[in-house]
């Protein structure tokens, strides 16, 4: 299968109904003949946008980010690319280097998005800065960055 068949059979599944760890997404899955390993599976979550919220109840679950944002996804991996973007982290420090005059759609398209990791987003002509609330979540941030700007998340 496809991966972009396979993410949105985990739309779906983390849509339909209450999914608490990967562990329990991994049996779904294998319930409809979609074998895959964690890290993928991982992969694909971070991909997709999936983050883990409580329920009523107080559970964590899998629950996916408004639809608007994909939009906004779409817009910043076409900017990331268009503008030969690089990365740098240090710390809690991601900078996106452009080419001069692209970073403020960058910082924009950053804006519009619900990166619960990120603290802000400070942009230039030719740079954007993202604080991060954490060294994990600056990691984590990175790799969904080059993820994006490589193609890894829509189609890979």
């Amino acid at each position: 299968m496809v991966t972009t068949e396979r993410r949105a059979v985990i739309r779906q599944l983390v849509s339909s109904r209450p999914v608490g760890t990967q562990e329990e997404l991994l049996a779904l899955l294998q319930k409809r003949h979609l074998a895959t390993t964690q890290a993928t599976l991982s992969r694909d979550l971070t991909a997709i946008g999936a983050f883990k919220e409580r329920d009523e109840e107080g559970r964590l679950r899998y629950v996916l980010p408004d639809p608007l944002p994909a939009v906004a996804e779409q817009r910043l991996q076409r900017a990331l690319r268009a503008s030969q973007s690089q990365f740098d982290r240090q710390d809690r420090l991601l900078a996106i280097h452009t080419q001069p005059g692209a970073a403020q759609v960058v910082a924009a398209t950053l804006r519009l998005l619900p990166l619960r990791e990120v603290f802000i987003v400070l942009g230039d002509d030719a740079g954007v800065l993202l604080v991060c609330r954490s060294e994990r979540g600056a990691q984590s941030t990175l790799q969904w960055l080059r993820a994006l700007r490589d193609d890894r998340v829509f189609s890979s």
